[in-house]
């Protein structure tokens, strides 16, 4: 009888743990549950980081500058008589670009060669009667340099006439114009802008404690915006400057470039040089990385949720160099890490957190 009553005690008992054991389960469950609504997990986009090879590069801010350039104007004033070129051009060297009215000069001119021709004359006759002791050494001299000063004067009217006309230095593209014909012009006047633009250079500066990693020859990349998309243009270190400007403490450097379609003197670019072999680095977007003044930090995804969520956790960070849209980091994570790259301003450290790269948040 007691041995029944033994197994009957034995049932009762386990059917009671049973019976809690359901009922505290039901209630985590339910705690669970709550817990969820109260704290609904938060969509983001996410991407893990990955080790990439780089190399060390310099950047700086640089200006195309064609291989010859000048602004033409005259070295005398006048009235402009004749243009030869339309804005824009391509002239050859030599080619008459503006003609100035030369006034008296030609008739001038022609005075003085017929005077040159007549001293000529003069001195070879003199030179014929020298010859039989007819006239004395010192009339012989005189006739001489009386030849020699009607030439001089003959060359400085050619000089003068010339510089009634501006004509190409050299071979290029013409700007804009700048006068018009009967319009009077001052010595000294810009009339147009010539380039040569069959070479184009990019000069930069880099500072004095870079100096080392720029050599002569050394490949450099050009980064331009044109419109909505980045074009690259490829270069080379052609001269460093021999002195340190004593203003900023930096080194002009020079780059020519291979082939400039699309570039014009003036414009701003982007220079990047390599300055060391390339490592491997590890590499995030730009965007993961939330900035402020105590310091740069990532949110880090770990497992460890309620129905397979993922956990959020600051994660300080050192960030390097930047390479378009993507951040070299330094320390504070590894590679493989899963960091948050958008919906970071609904996040707070030990939030429950769902991935979906498809959602534009």
């Amino acid at each position: 009888m007691k041995k029944v009553f033994f197994l009957l005690g034995i049932v009762v008992v386990l059917l009671f743990g049973g019976v809690y054991g359901w009922y505290q389960w039901r209630q985590g469950q339910l705690h669970a549950r709550l817990a969820a609504a109260a704290n609904p997990a938060v969509i983001v986009s996410a991407t893990r980081v990955q080790s990439q090879s780089m190399a060390g590069e310099l950047t700086a801010v640089g200006e195309i500058v064609p291989q010859q350039g000048a602004v033409l104007s005259p070295q005398t004033g006048g009235v402009v008589q004749r243009i030869g070129f339309h804005s824009g051009a391509t002239v050859q060297k030599g080619q008459l670009l503006l003609s100035l009215d030369p006034g008296a000069l030609p008739g001038q001119l022609q005075a003085a060669q017929a005077q040159a021709a007549l001293a000529q004359v003069d001195y070879q006759r003199a030179e014929k009667v020298f010859a039989i002791h007819g006239i004395s050494t010192a009339a012989l001299d005189k006739a001489r340099y009386g030849a020699s000063a009607a030439q001089a004067q003959v060359t400085a009217l050619q000089e003068s006439l010339a510089d009634t006309q501006i004509r190409a230095p050299f071979a290029g593209v013409l700007g804009l114009r700048t006068v018009n014909p009967g319009e009077y012009i001052h010595a000294g006047m810009p009339v147009v802008h010539i380039e040569n633009l069959r070479q184009l250079y990019a000069d930069f500066t880099v500072p004095q404690r870079d100096v080392q990693a720029v050599q002569v020859g050394a490949p450099v990349r050009i980064d331009v915006h044109n419109g909505g998309t980045l074009r690259h243009y490829h270069a080379k270190v052609q001269a460093v400057a021999s002195h340190v400007d004593a203003q900023n403490r930096a080194v002009s450097v020079r780059a020519l470039l291979d082939a400039a379609q699309g570039l014009k003197p003036g414009m701003f670019v982007r220079i990047v040089l390599q300055k060391e072999a390339p490592t491997a680095r590890l590499m995030i977007p730009m965007v993961a990385v939330s900035f402020n003044t105590y310091g740069d930090f990532v949110y880090v995804l770990t497992p460890g949720g309620p129905d397979k969520t993922l956990i959020a956790k600051e994660q300080p960070v050192t960030t390097g160099m930047q390479r378009g849209n993507e951040v070299v980091i330094r320390s504070g994570l590894k590679a493989g890490d899963l960091v948050v790259t958008a919906g970071q301003v609904k996040l707070h450290s030990g939030d429950h957190v769902r991935i979906n790269n498809a959602v534009h948040l």
